[in-house]
């Protein structure tokens, strides 16, 4: 049998973070985040339950093309979830007098509801793609990880 466990080195763990920079806004409010992703597994599970929610709601009825509003409740839906499974915490968050913000979950919801909805998709962009989460690696390690 070949041995492949040169490659677990790759896995994400549990408790992987990143820091995602707001490098549009005054500051460049910085959130520690997880992965949006099945690594991610308490996030992935409340994802598949709202899926689960949303097709027994559904069945029955016609499919119809996304709206304004769909798309409004969609994001609204994704800051719910990511205030509870995804930002864990930040720094350089300040309100509009410039004065520091603790992190908290209620507030964390007030600063991904005021952001440009163009933000917050980069933020989900962001925390979709598992290759901000990977251990960084020097080349060297990469080499031998690959076999070459």
């Amino acid at each position: 049998m070949t041995d492949f466990s040169n490659l677990s080195a790759l896995q994400i763990t549990e408790d992987a973070t990143a820091e995602f920079v707001f490098f549009g806004i005054n500051g460049e409010p910085t959130l520690s985040v997880r992965p949006a992703t099945q690594e991610n597994k308490p996030f992935f599970n409340a994802v598949l339950t709202k899926n689960k929610q949303a097709q027994r709601k559904a069945k029955g009825r016609r499919a119809v093309a996304p709206t304004a509003t769909t798309l409004a409740e969609a994001r609204t839906a994704d800051i719910e979830l990511f205030v509870a499974y995804i930002v864990t915490g930040w720094i350089n968050v300040v309100d509009a007098k410039g004065k520091a913000v603790k992190f908290s979950k209620e507030v964390c919801k007030q600063f991904l509801e005021a952001i440009p909805g163009d933000m917050f998709d980069e933020l989900r962009m962001f925390c979709l793609d598992i290759a901000n989460f990977r251990t960084e690696m020097d080349p060297e390690e990469l080499e031998e990880l690959s076999g070459n």
